[in-house]
């Protein structure tokens, strides 16, 4: 069925009269774009009249997908992290001579997940999202099975390890799928509402690990037994309500205007000689066309595989990956986040083994209070960083002609760095001269709202700088981050041994510090080094 345009304007009121400047749009910076028009907000991609679009899936839908990428999500950072809490427990579980090897339980977890990244980011972009995410969901479950029955230290290293695979699969697939059925002016509070509902889930379990674990009726075995309870109820939930969220568009649909040419006719013809802009924004009623596309169906949604898999997509992954990092902005970024990872790491390895012993003396339990307070710092995310943050992109498009700059969101950077550096400072004081508690308490969630800020930041400006290159800076972001916190984690303890506290932390400052500085040579130049990027390394966007 041929599409005309008189039909667009009846259907949707989007086709504009307005010609397409080429040379602008060559020379254009990837990321820049027309966000606001007439004080209303442009859709950023441009959606699709094709029902099967993840952009068209109903509000309640895709709080739905959020909620259950963030459930797997706070069960996959809390089986990786949450043992720190009860160090001290775990050390007699296994005989005197693998004291020193429970560590690895804390610190190899990281790394894994950063190499279950690279394995699976490039086959959501070969065969899709959906089949990844569902049959990482079932490699937790079995990895969880394994490690409530492991015997002996070695064999519970390796099953946490096999579960790190698939865990890593939250910080780069997760906010993939979420930042892909949201649009650019809702792409914070998305990410926000991902990351508060995970964290909220953490801190609570994280208090329910200190009771479980140290409990003999039900100790580690039930810990995980639990783990893989809930998340086989995510793949039932995941499996009928996850669709698959890769949908190919025209390039141009990342800039808000997708260029339509239209014959003599009146019809869509890509041989025609009249252009115009197609462009859809919120005071507009978006409808979907189920005459020319076909309604979206149980069995298409339900559907392992939507598409042919394009197996030499994961190596034009791994090159597009590799490309990243000669793009100062994003290797910056990837320096600063594993930073950060790196201090809340360290954090949460140290917090409880600080706490339970002279002057403090907490109990397993008060250990476990203290995990659950940072429910506090988890819902003041969405709030912040969700909504706030969008609301900041508004304003300052709004004062730049309606014109969006991805380097609008490194402003948010100010607070988290400040607050980081203020946390190691204290943090490192407190624990070696014995402050008050709650100094080393309060600078734990402190640490952990400001990697999370840094995460949410990092994540979104690079999505909004290169929509169509999010697979490969996804991956450089979280997993190379995971492999430089992994080098910073596992050498938390000789650091305490031979440096002690505050001077570990001390270091920690200055790095960060120095780290979230270049923001602003970041934000001055950001947009020169998009232009560049787009000309000399990504010169054709493409989706993945």
């Amino acid at each position: 069925m041929a599409l005309r345009k008189d039909d667009l304007k009846d259907s949707t009121s989007t086709v504009e009269d307005i010609e397409m400047n080429k040379a602008d749009a060559h020379h254009q910076a990837r990321g820049t774009v027309q966000l606001l028009d007439d004080n209303t907000v442009i859709l950023i991609p441009t959606p699709s009249p094709d029902p099967k679009d993840p952009l068209n899936l109903p509000r309640w839908h895709k709080f739905t997908i959020v909620f259950i990428v963030a459930v797997y999500g706070a069960f996959s950072v809390l089986c990786t992290s949450a043992l720190g809490a009860v160090a001290p427990v775990l050390v007699h579980l296994y005989p005197p001579q693998d004291a020193a090897r429970v560590t690895d339980l804390l610190t190899y977890p990281t790394l894994f997940m950063g190499i279950g990244n690279l394995i699976s980011m490039p086959l959501c972009v070969a065969i899709g999202r959906r089949p990844v995410f569902l049959a990482t969901l079932v490699l937790c479950i079995a990895s969880s099975i394994w490690c409530a029955n492991a015997k002996t230290l070695s064999s519970h290293i390796a099953g946490r390890n096999v579960f790190s695979l698939a865990a890593g699969q939250s910080e780069a697939l997760a906010p993939m799928i979420v930042q892909e059925i949201f649009f650019l002016h809702e792409r914070g509070r998305g990410l926000a509402w991902f990351i508060g509902i995970e964290n909220v889930i953490v801190a609570v379990m994280f208090y329910a690990t200190t009771t479980i674990i140290p409990n003999p009726q039900l100790g580690l075995k039930w810990w995980y037994g639990i783990i893989a309870i809930i998340n086989a109820a995510l793949l039932v939930l995941a499996f009928f309500f996850l669709y698959e969220t890769k949908f190919d568009r025209p390039s141009d649909a990342e800039l808000g205007e997708v260029h339509l040419k239209f014959n003599e006719s009146g019809e869509v013809d890509k041989a025609g000689h009249q252009e115009r802009i197609f462009r859809v924004t919120t005071a507009q009623n978006h409808k979907v066309d189920e005459a020319t596309w076909g309604p979206r169906t149980w069995k298409h949604s339900l559907k392992l595989i939507n598409a042919k898999p394009h197996w030499y997509q994961t190596v034009r992954f791994y090159k597009e990956t590799g490309q990243g990092l000669i793009i100062p902005t994003t290797f910056w970024l990837l320096i600063l986040n594993g930073a950060f990872l790196g201090v809340y790491v360290y954090h949460a390895s140290t917090f409880a083994q600080i706490l339970a012993q002279p002057p403090y003396l907490f109990k397993n339990q008060w250990l476990g209070l203290v995990q659950l307070s940072q429910v506090v710092a988890a819902t003041l995310i969405v709030p912040i960083l969700g909504y706030g943050s969008d609301i900041v992109v508004k304003v300052l498009s709004r004062r730049n002609r309606g014109v969006y700059e991805p380097e609008f969101r490194l402003i948010a950077l100010a607070v988290p760095v400040a607050l980081m550096v203020m946390a190691c400072v204290i943090y490192g004081r407190a624990a070696q001269e014995h402050w008050n508690w709650f100094a080393i308490v309060a600078t734990y969630h402190i640490g952990f709202f400001a990697f999370n800020a840094a995460n949410t930041v990092g994540i979104t400006y690079l999505v909004d700088s290169f929509p169509s290159k999010a697979g490969p800076l996804l991956l450089l972001l979280c997993a190379g981050r995971g492999f430089i916190s992994f080098g910073l984690s596992y050498s938390t303890v000789p650091a305490v041994q031979i440096l002690g506290y505050k001077t570990s932390m001390d270091i920690f400052a200055i790095v960060t510090g120095i780290l979230g500085g270049l923001a602003i040579p970041a934000y001055i130049f950001g947009k020169n080094i998009r232009e560049l990027t787009g000309r000399y390394i990504w010169k054709q966007e493409s989706s993945n």
